[in-house]
């Protein structure tokens, strides 16, 4: 190898380093962001600089020159990546053939064989760059130029005898320790920066690291070994109410006397390794308020892995722990109630989307009452441990519940299997995801009772029904056997006052008188009571009738009467049709009009308003006068028969007629009722369904 061989060598070396100082400084300061405009541009650069290395190149024979492109390009494939090892190698291969000679060939199969052994490489050592060893390196300079010797079997014979005998030795000398030694050099320029890097990172990282302490909603402290403070953020000083000034350098100020035990145990196993997670701790703050902390304790090391202090996070779980603790009373007393109810509870889990449902849970009152044992029903199918649970209705009931979340009730229904026979009462509602939960009662006594009950009423009342049958004949019949003898005695009693009343003492026109009045008297109370015992004697039926047409009826009845008392009665509003029977209808208001003109005050005129009103499919028609009134505690008796609250010197009458109106009233379906200030008047409002 000539003089000029060398010069060439030397330059060669010189772009190759100056390659490496542009390059890293490129490379650092290119962003992350931006891959693909950094690659290629980082191609351009790197070409140009295999470009120049070609053209400080060495001759060894006309055509055949030789220079560290296999370097270059080798070390591109492999620090580099795909797309500058092409753009680089592309700007060498068109250089190349510029150049010309017979060294084209080879030269250009040395720039792809030497990018090629780089990419791959590069792809089989898949590694950090900064991790590649001088060992490796070289070993990988020395492949590159094996290839490099194998591209030069294609030179002319003579020029290859050329190279092998003159070049190829101080080739596989210097190439492959130069590849090694550049590669060394950008593998050590890539350490330097990404240390660099992490040092400026680590910096920022701290930066942040003080800011988020600083500002973070937890208490944030550090301990060195003697257990005195070393750092207290501000959100320890909210919390515990002394300042950082206050506390640096001393120990925790917070730590009762009756704590120092746990707190130095604590401590240790976080010095040991052993770090403390949510451990809670009843503390007193400097103002004197009880708070409860929950501390996460770790230990601090330095670069070397030396302990120098403990790391802890104090959080204020104050209104948590409350919560908890009230949420724990809650489920012991809802567990407690649970498992002491008297209703059974079972709590069924819907599983392979509704085709069978199995037990979760069933309390001990569930279990009593179902004749089993808890632990022999859970996870089992419910039609497994309850055969008729289909039959009852039930099964279908929680499926029911399961798919439209909705709570239901299933009535009173009697189960019975083999096992058991009892009648139970369920309510079902939806609890968690595919969870059912039904809460049942046994009610056989009390269905049992009500049987018996039911038929204690049904003989009750076939036995009233035929008593009122026996006492509403026997009062037709002795009202009806009265008349005969009664028209005897008014008959006589008018004979003897038509004949015999002149030649009458005094007293004996006296007495006569009195039996005259007693034979009306008694006339008009047996025709009271035959009235009341036809009500109902007959098939009731009811029509759609004019309400109006009946009150006019009514009124033109007691026309004379309503004369005679020189009475007012006027219909203030529209009376409706309603759904009742005529003749009972007739009845109620003509004893009603009847009284409202027989009880009014001496020398007062009486006012009768008839009004009526509808509301929600029942007519209630009102009669109201300015009577005498009825105190309040009389507003029962009065419609019970033979009740009279007069005497006849007051006021005539038979103590039947608000009866009649009752009974009237009552088997029509309607009531009656009354409203009444004694001196005031009184208004009786009948009750009727409407159409």
């Amino acid at each position: 190898m000539g003089k000029e061989a060398l010069l060439a060598l030397v330059n060669n070396a010189a772009l190759l380093i100056t390659f490496v100082v542009l390059y890293t400084v490129f490379y650092v300061k290119s962003t992350t962001s931006r891959q693909i405009p950094r690659q290629i541009i980082s191609g351009f650069l790197l070409g140009m600089v295999t470009v120049g290395v070609m053209l400080n190149s060495w001759q060894l024979s006309p055509g055949v020159v030789f220079d560290t492109r296999s370097v270059a390009l080798g070390l591109i494939g492999l620090f580099f990546g795909f797309i500058p090892s092409m753009i680089s190698a592309s700007m060498a291969v068109g250089l190349r053939i510029l150049m010309g000679g017979e060294g084209t060939i080879p030269g250009i199969s040395t720039i792809l064989s030497s990018v090629s052994v780089g990419l791959i490489w590069q792809h089989h050592k898949r590694r950090d760059s900064c991790d590649r060893s001088l060992l490796e390196l070289y070993l990988f300079g020395i492949v590159v130029h094996v290839f490099m010797l194998l591209c030069m079997l294609l030179l002319p014979s003579q020029s290859r005898e050329t190279f092998f005998e003159i070049a190829a030795l101080p080739v596989m000398i210097v190439y492959p320790a130069a590849t090694m030694i550049v590669g060394w050099a950008m593998t050590g320029q890539i350490a330097r920066k990404r240390g660099e890097a992490a040092e400026s990172e680590l910096a920022s990282t701290s930066e942040r690291l003080a800011v988020i302490v600083k500002n973070s909603p937890v208490a944030i402290i550090s301990l060195d070994l003697d257990y005195k403070v070393t750092s207290w953020n501000e959100a320890a000083e909210e919390i515990f109410g002394w300042k950082c000034s206050e506390v640096l350098g001393k120990p925790l100020p917070y730590i009762l006397e009756t704590q120092k035990e746990d707190y130095e145990r604590m401590n240790v196993e976080t010095l040991k390794g052993l770090p403390v997670r949510g451990e809670r701790f009843a503390q007193r703050t400097k103002d004197g308020r009880e708070i409860i902390i929950k501390v996460y304790n770790a230990p601090i090391r330095d670069e070397n892995g030396n302990l120098e202090g403990i790391f802890g996070i104090l959080e204020d779980v104050t209104e948590q722990h409350k919560a908890e603790l009230a949420l724990k009373e809650s489920e012991l007393r809802f567990r407690k109630l649970y498992m002491n109810m008297n209703i059974g509870v079972a709590i069924y889990r819907v599983i392979n989307e509704g085709d069978d449902v199995v037990f979760l849970d069933m309390n001990p009152s569930g279990c009593r009452i179902t004749g089993v044992n808890r632990e022999e029903i859970l996870g089992r199918s419910v039609k497994a441990i309850f055969p008729s649970v289909v039959e009852l209705g039930l099964y279908q009931r929680l499926i029911e519940v399961w798919k439209t979340s909705r709570p239901m009730h299933h009535p009173v229904r009697r189960y019975k299997d083999e096992r058991i026979d009892f009648w139970a009462d369920n309510y079902i509602y939806p609890d968690r995801s595919n969870e059912v939960v039904a809460i049942f009662e046994d009610v056989t006594q009390r269905e049992l009772m009500l049987e018996e009950l039911e038929r204690r009423v049904k003989n009750r009342t076939e036995e009233l029904e035929a008593a009122n049958k026996e006492l509403e004949s026997f009062a037709y019949s002795v009202s009806h056997d009265l008349r005969a003898p009664l028209r005897a005695i008014n008959g006589f009693s008018k004979i003897i006052s038509d004949r015999y009343m002149s030649s009458l003492p005094e007293e004996g026109q006296r007495y006569l008188g009195f039996i005259s009045k007693a034979g009306g008297d008694m006339s008009d109370l047996i025709d009271g009571l035959l009235e009341y015992s036809r009500i109902g004697r007959s098939s009731i039926h009811l029509n759609e009738l004019p309400l109006k047409s009946i009150v006019d009826d009514c009124i033109a009845t007691l026309n004379r009467r309503i004369e005679e008392e020189g009475a007012e009665v006027s219909i203030i509003t529209d009376l409706p049709t309603v759904y009742a029977n005529q003749s009972l209808l007739k009845r109620a208001v003509t004893n009603l009009l009847q009284n409202a003109l027989t009880y009014h005050n001496v020398g007062s005129r009486p006012i009768v308003k008839i009004s009526s009103k509808h509301h929600k499919g029942w007519v209630f028609l009102t009669i109201e006068d300015n009577g005498i009134g009825i105190e309040d505690r009389y507003h029962e008796r009065i419609f019970n028969v033979f009740q009279r609250l007069h005497t006849d010197e007051e006021f005539p009458g038979t103590g039947i007629g608000l009866s009649i109106v009752k009974k009237s009233v009552l088997l029509m379906g309607g009531d009656v009722s009354l409203e009444s200030i004694p001196g005031k008047g009184s208004k009786f409002t009948l009750k009727i369904k409407g159409v």
